[in-house]
């Protein structure tokens, strides 16, 4: 099975993800690329993949960025179905007709200028015509219920809670008689959001695949952001301007006018004359009407008491051009909300064109401001920005509220995290690479999840316990022997650059092992005892003469606690664990061992497989140390840093674990004993790591040698 990222990778658009199991392809989300123009051109190309071969298309939800290229996919070839929500349905019949006249609009607009020049005319991504015909692969889903939609492949849709009717994605895949089950959280919103349900909390998956928009950012409180609304529009009428809001059509400017009728309700803000100068708005809305089954409580009970906030008396919504154009001759006392939410299309560029200058004019932001576009140029500060070829001076007062995204923010996202029992492993997307790299550490530290930021066009694959992106080139000729049970990873600058989980943690119960699987490191111990000495030597707490010689036998523990008068593992956590943030990292005894933490398997005399029960036996009476992959690669980067021992005395207490065959600058920590292998290693020059844990014996050493040949040979 594999799994492609074909958007939405360390950027916040183009969703695309291509799933490939047994004989079927499904896309999960077909969306538009926006923002910076070396993503934009993706959208003109080649799919990066046959839309023939395409079985279905599974769809999160309605907005552009996840749904925009679907009458282009239809256009193409592809001439399966598409399940989503009924909600989505509709809003999509509007949606991707817009869509496709912005793309006839713009496209004739370039072709006048590249016509008058004399060169080749340009072609619509795709046409409303398109967009209508893409409609007739649409099926009709409902939250909740388990459909078996290709051999192989179970789906269900969860209330995200995002906008109306967007879905979280269950998945259920079958391959070779084993089942792995994948959940896409598609776009989550925050709990007790206006006029949407709650995002459903799910408990299970193998593989999570979870959007970061705002993975590094907290929203102003509900109330804060009320006030906030409040406070602009007052300013801006007092000052006699209008009050331009950018807002997507779909969500943005239906949660706006649940805001403002509330403050008008509440007497916070005189009585205002509305502008929704968007046709899809508009059109979004009457969607909205019609499943307003759906909607939350309170948002129903204003309806029930007449006081639709899509109605009220100071709101209109314009159709024409020439309704839109009258705006532009009003100098004050409007709110105008348009399309689009990064003001980079729509009306509302005309509406910024023509007030922008303006002193008196308010600008209030009050979504997600993508890379590259006019928004976030303005909510960067920009005192001049070009608007349909012209330079327009920025006066007018720019502000941004984030409490009205339609995402949740990064406590949001944890709270929903933390709601599961079983996740397997993480990919982080739909995030600038801030967010998402932010969050997914984040995720790693705080949950004790493996969590990875794929690069777009990025490919991993699972097999069984085994899981890798096939981009790494320089890991091809890896050999894993059958009978290697355990998990490895290679990084350098920081990136991972190959990584796998291959055998059982558990045999009994056939408990694969993971990226945040607890294994037992042996005698690997005695350098974590080792790096404690050298950490109160260096603070003047011990005496170096006292210390000895690290060449000795294993003999660390007992060194550690003969000077210390404290059991060594109680001086390990103080000295390297707790200031290494190694959170995963712990003693423990073997007959108390958690659910994370791997059995280890070691082989008798004739051969024979068996579970490792030595310590407990034989000296198991003291705590065996365990750690993780994440822990391991966080403590080789630590020591790089100087954090733990100064980087004058690293290179001389490391000199025993020098491997010089690999390189003056390589150094290799190993730990053994019956049913566990430990290695870590690399080179702090070349800013590499490599960690190999086992909880067996077998192939342990052919996986190390590899992996040594593989980061190190030819540098």
């Amino acid at each position: 099975m594999r799994l492609q990222f074909l958007g939405a990778a360390e950027t916040t658009s183009g969703s695309c993800y291509l799933l490939n199991f047994a004989e079927h392809n499904v896309l999960i989300d077909c969306g538009l690329f926006q923002g910076p123009e070396e993503l934009k051109q993706r959208n003109y190309g080649d799919f990066p993949f046959e839309p023939e071969e395409i079985d279905a298309v599974i769809l999160t939800h309605a907005h552009i960025d996840h749904s925009g290229l679907l009458p282009k996919l239809v256009k193409w070839g592809f001439n399966g179905s598409i399940f989503t929500t009924g909600v989505t349905v509709d809003l999509c019949e509007i949606m991707l007709a817009d869509s496709g006249y912005i793309q006839e609009t713009e496209v004739e607009r370039k072709n006048r200028k590249l016509s008058r020049r004399g060169k080749k005319l340009l072609e619509p991504i795709y046409t409303v015509q398109d967009a209508r015909e893409s409609m007739k692969h649409f099926r009709r889903m409902i939250y909740d219920e388990e459909v078996s939609i290709l051999p192989g492949l179970r789906v269900r849709f969860r209330d995200a809670g995002h906008i109306l009717g967007a879905a979280i994605v269950e998945l259920w895949v079958t391959e070779n008689e084993e089942t792995t089950k994948i959940v896409f959280s598609g776009d989550l919103g925050n709990l007790n959001q206006p006029i949407v349900q709650d995002p459903t909390f799910i408990t299970a998956a193998d593989i999570l695949v979870i959007e970061s928009t705002y993975g590094t950012r907290l929203h102003e409180e509900r109330d804060t952001r009320f006030e906030y609304l409040a406070e602009m529009v007052n300013k801006t009428m007092q000052r006699g301007g209008n009050l331009l809001i950018p807002a997507f059509a779909l969500g943005r400017t239906q949660d706006l006018l649940y805001s403002l009728r509330i403050l008008q309700d509440e007497g916070k803000i005189p009585p205002l004359t509305i502008y929704i100068d968007s046709p899809l708005a508009s059109a979004a809305t009457e969607v909205f009407m019609r499943h307003s089954s759906t909607f939350d409580y309170k948002t129903r009970s204003m309806l029930a008491e007449g006081r639709s906030p899509f109605a009220s008396p100071g709101v209109h919504y314009t159709e024409t051009v020439e309704e839109s154009m009258r705006l532009n001759q009003v100098r004050g006392g409007l709110v105008i909300i348009a399309g689009s939410g990064m003001a980079d299309a729509g009306r509302i560029k005309h509406h910024l064109k023509h007030n922008l200058w303006r002193k008196e004019t308010g600008v209030l932001l009050v979504g997600y401001q993508a890379q590259g576009t006019l928004g976030r140029r303005l909510q960067d500060g920009a005192e001049e920005v070009r608007i349909h070829g012209e330079p327009v001076k920025v006066k007018a007062d720019v502000q941004t509220i984030t409490g009205f995204s339609a995402h949740g923010d990064q406590a949001a996202l944890l709270n929903w995290l933390r709601r599961f029992n079983h996740i397997g492993r993480v990919f982080v997307t739909h995030g600038e690479k801030e967010s998402c790299h932010g969050f997914a550490e984040l995720i790693s530290e705080k949950l004790k999840v493996p969590a990875i930021v794929p690069k777009l066009d990025e490919i991993f694959e699972f097999n069984g316990s085994k899981t890798f992106s096939t981009w790494e080139k320089d890991y091809d000729d890896l050999y894993i022997e059958e009978e290697f049970s355990g998990v490895i990873q290679v990084m350098k600058d920081k990136e991972i650059k190959f990584r796998g989980s291959y055998g059982l943690a558990e045999r009994k119960y056939a408990i694969k092992n993971t990226f945040y699987t607890l294994f037992n490191l042996g005698l690997g111990r005695e350098f974590f005892a080792q790096l404690a000495l050298e950490c109160l030597v260096e603070r003047g707490e011990l005496i170096r003469d006292d210390v000895g010689d690290y060449n000795l036998e294993p003999i660390w523990e007992e060194k550690l606690a003969s000077l210390t008068n404290k059991p060594p593992w109680e001086t390990v956590y103080d000295e390297i664990i707790s200031p290494a943030e190694l959170n995963q990292t712990a003693y423990y005894y073997l007959d108390q061992l958690p659910a994370a933490a791997a059995i280890g398997y070691t082989r008798t005399r004739s051969k024979e497989s068996v579970e490792n029960i030595y310590a407990i036996l034989g000296s198991g009476l003291a705590p065996q140390l365990f750690s993780t992959v994440h822990d391991l690669t966080r403590l080789w980067s630590t020591l790089g840093e100087g954090q733990l021992i100064k980087p004058e005395n690293l290179e001389k207490f490391l000199d025993i674990y020098a491997k010089r065959d690999l390189g003056e600058d390589y150094y290799q920590i190993e730990g053994s004993a019956p049913g566990v292998r430990f290695m870590l290693g690399g080179s702090f020059k070349q800013a590499t790591s490599i960690v190999v844990l086992s909880n067996g014996e077998d192939g342990v050493t052919s996986v190390i040698n590899q992996l040594n040949q593989l980061s190190f040979s030819g540098r």
